[in-house]
């Protein structure tokens, strides 16, 4: 199922390229909305409400702090999300599972916001996430994608214990998919 080049290397399918280019689209949909938020710090800081009052009303500066300390657990969220992206570049399959969980997790999130909260999905608020979330999800649970990676974990195990490897494709079954043959 996954092809090789002539040095042997495992080819990256389309689909996998493509799932990361939306991670890395969701990414930098995330650094949008922190460049807003702080181009607007004033409104977003007079927004935080806890305990059912507005804390800018009664301590500016802690608004501020905790508005800081989100914006900052976003950002490192997103630098993490960016290496997850070069990992499933890279065929890591686990990877690519904790990728899918992500926007699965994310997808769930603006279903419960919805249902629970009565939040509507618009382009103002959460339909180009779920999109794009929903469009990782079929890039990488696609059979190919599941293939590259058990192919370049294969790939990796032969070149670990010396031996040399030939990818193989396995008959009709889609089960199997791709095996390390020694030569």
């Amino acid at each position: 199922m996954t092809a090789t080049d002539a040095r042997g290397r495992v080819k990256r399918p389309a689909s996998v390229i493509g799932g990361v280019l939306l991670m890395g689209v969701r990414a930098l949909t995330g650094g949008f909305a922190i460049l807003t938020v702080i181009a607007s710090w004033d409104t977003f800081v007079a927004t935080i409400v806890i305990n059912g009052q507005k804390l800018a009303r009664t301590d500016p500066s802690a608004a501020g702090a905790v508005l800081g300390w989100a914006l900052a657990a976003y950002g490192l969220y997103l630098l993490l999300y960016l290496g997850l992206a070069a990992l499933v570049f890279a065929g890591r399959n686990w990877a690519r599972v904790v990728a899918m969980s992500f926007a699965s997790v994310s997808i769930l999130l603006s279903f419960a916001d919805y249902s629970l909260n009565g939040a509507q999905i618009t382009l103002r608020t959460s339909l180009v996430s779920v999109t794009i979330d929903i469009l990782i999800l079929l890039a990488l649970s696609s059979t190919r994608a599941r293939h590259y990676a058990r192919a370049v974990r294969s790939a990796r195990a032969s070149r670990r214990n010396g031996s040399a490897v030939e990818l193989d494709r396995v008959g009709a079954d889609p089960g199997v998919g791709v095996q390390a043959v020694d030569r």
